[in-house]
């Protein structure tokens, strides 16, 4: 199956053979779409091996790690949609779909709720208190009425230069590049640089002050 286009596929799982409907992004580990079972939705994310300028996922199985991080994850208690299957032989987990607005729209339409900083800025002290960060990029971050899921696993070491003010809340900032970024799929909408995997951050930086002073 080609992974990059799978819609129309059927996927077996615990849950039946799975009808992939729906592309929904790429990131770093691999590709997510929607797959149903009748009224029954599910998300399915099928791992990549293509390589990262500024990531490395190291020689560990990447469904594994991902096992390993929803495991912490869980632990901390960040929201997080349920993980229903993970499968290294055919290379994919199965998630609770969560469903709601993505972060990434929201701030591309100019209405991001504060409740949804407020809740970033919640999960962040809790991470930051366990020694960790997760990617705080908008397209990993759903609205479901009012609670923030962050619908990814990915989860690294504390490190300052990728938290959240130094790094996140630039993207959740950056309303107008965030909606050319969605329009385009050209980083140079958000990031410095092609391969950096660095923000924009010049123009926002009062902005993001001033979250900061009334969240943190």
């Amino acid at each position: 199956m080609d992974i990059t286009n799978a819609m129309g596929e059927r996927v077996p799982t615990k849950y039946g053979n799975l009808l992939v409907t729906t592309f929904l992004g790429k990131g770093k580990s691999g590709y997510s779409y929607l797959a149903q079972q009748g009224d029954d939705k599910y998300v399915i994310k099928f791992m990549h091996y293509e390589p990262c300028a500024y990531y490395s996922f190291g020689d560990t199985n990447k469904v594994d790690l991902e096992v390993s991080a929803f495991n912490e994850l869980q632990r901390v208690g960040v929201k997080i949609p349920r993980l229903l299957e993970a499968n290294s032989e055919l290379n994919f987990l199965l998630k609770e779909y969560v469903h709601g607005d993505l972060v990434t729209d929201l701030i591309a339409n100019n209405i991001l709720p504060d409740h949804c900083i407020a809740q970033v800025f919640n999960m962040a002290k809790v991470l930051e208190a366990s020694g960790l960060n997760i990617d705080y990029f908008p397209d990993n971050f759903v609205v479901m009425g009012d609670v923030l899921y962050y619908v990814d696993y990915e989860v690294n070491k504390y490190d300052a230069a990728w938290n959240l003010s130094n790094w996140g809340l630039y993207y959740w900032a950056n309303t107008s590049g965030m909606k050319a970024y969605k329009e385009t799929k050209n980083v140079l909408h958000i990031n410095q640089s092609l391969d950096s995997g660095v923000p924009i951050k010049e123009p926002f930086e009062v902005k993001v002050r001033a979250w900061c002073t009334s969240y943190q």
